[in-house]
């Protein structure tokens, strides 16, 4: 047992030396460290060119400026047709409809002179008019007989030297008009007895402007009578926006400028298109306290529907101070952010980004930009920018 216990504590002591004399546990090593480097805007997008590649990108600058310019009236409106441009075409007799060539259908465009429908006049019914037509047949065969029992003897008199060929070609001409007429009576007869209201001429309907089939209002085979409508072409280009502007903010537009109209999903870098005040009869809502302005804006590829609401800017009668720029010195990217290019030394130009408040013309006014009398980039803006992201040769 003595000896078991000191063995024992032997062992323990062995096992205690050994354990106070490893060394301190290793510390743990991350596996990658993360470094942060937080620089300005400005510094990452500075261009420095060569004086050749400023040749070769037809690099100009202009100063940026203070002046007064008209703030803008933005509402929405409506793409309306403008009185006159809906034209609705009638059957000009009554008659027997049918399709001059490929089936018309609505929203087609249609020229100018293109046939679209055929009428086929409908006959006044006489008393008695299958017997009257067989009567006349019946005389044009007794005409016809005796002309050729006329010419036969015409040509034996010629035969037996007492004739002459003048009286053989009175007699030929003679029974050819007989035929001709007996011809023409047989032709009535058998249309009598097939279709007797039906005449044998159609009247073409054509498309009175260049346009678009509204409606259609006539089938193939359908009786109409003179004057029913057949269909409508309406002419897109130009259109007209009818815009209602509150009564009380009137005062303030200029009505007489042009106005910028573009879809209500274009994006804010778009200035729209231009459109001239219209004249139109004037028209208010009284329930809704609203006037209506109509403006003229060209449609030559109809993209622009009737009844489509657009959003329209119209300039207003007094000015407010702001920074100007060439609108073309004016850049947008993908995220609808808008920039310029400020010279900053000769050669080198910054990319600064600005905030248009405007455009008015051909000057974009600005809600915060690059100081007074800064040069940015006109002519060779879009090379710049370009040439910053590797989409420029």
């Amino acid at each position: 047992m003595i000896a078991l216990r000191a063995f024992a504590l032997a062992a323990l002591a062995l096992a205690s030396c050994g354990k106070s004399g490893e060394g301190p546990a290793p510390a743990k090593v991350a596996p990658a460290k993360v470094e942060t480097h937080h620089v300005g805007e400005a510094d990452l997008v500075t261009l420095t060119l060569t004086a050749k590649a400023v040749e070769r990108l037809g690099i100009e600058t202009a100063a940026i400026a203070q002046g007064s310019a008209a703030s803008l009236y933005e509402v929405a409106g409506e793409a309306v047709l403008p009185p006159g441009q809906a034209l609705v075409v009638s059957a000009p007799v009554s008659g027997l409809v049918r399709v001059a060539g490929a089936e018309p259908l609505p929203g087609q465009r249609v020229r100018k002179g293109q046939p679209l429908f055929a009428v086929k006049p409908l006959l006044a019914i006489p008393r008695d008019l299958r017997v009257n037509a067989e009567a006349e047949l019946e005389a044009a065969q007794a005409r016809l007989e005796a002309a050729q029992e006329r010419t036969a003897r015409a040509k034996q008199m010629l035969a037996d030297r007492v004739g002459s060929e003048r009286a053989l070609q009175d007699a030929q001409e003679a029974e050819l008009v007989a035929r001709t007429a007996t011809d023409a009576a047989q032709a009535k007869l058998e249309q009598i007895k097939t279709s007797p209201l039906e005449a044998d001429v159609e009247i073409e309907v054509v498309s009175p402007d260049n346009g678009v089939l509204q409606q259609i209002q006539a089938a193939p085979g359908q009786m109409v009578s003179a004057g029913s409508p057949l269909f409508q072409v309406a002419r897109l280009d130009p259109i007209w926006v009818r815009t209602p502007i509150y009564s009380g903010d009137v005062e303030q537009i200029d009505t007489r400028a042009p106005a910028l109209i573009k879809s209500l999903s274009a994006p804010s870098s778009e200035r729209g298109r231009p459109a001239r005040p219209a004249a139109a009869p004037p028209s208010a809502d009284p329930l809704a306290s609203t006037s209506d302005l109509f403006y003229a804006l060209a449609n030559p590829d109809g993209s622009l529907r009737p009844g489509e609401r657009l959003s329209i800017a119209i300039p207003r009668r007094s000015k407010a101070e702001c920074l100007q720029a060439p609108w073309e010195s004016i850049l947008y990217d993908i995220n609808g952010g808008a920039w310029v290019y400020e010279q900053v030394e000769p050669m080198t130009y910054s990319r600064r980004r600005v905030a248009v408040d405007r455009v008015v013309g051909d000057t974009a006014c600005l809600a915060s930009g690059p100081a007074i009398g800064t040069k940015v980039v006109t002519a060779g803006a879009a090379e710049l920018f370009g040439t910053e992201f590797g989409s420029s040769h």
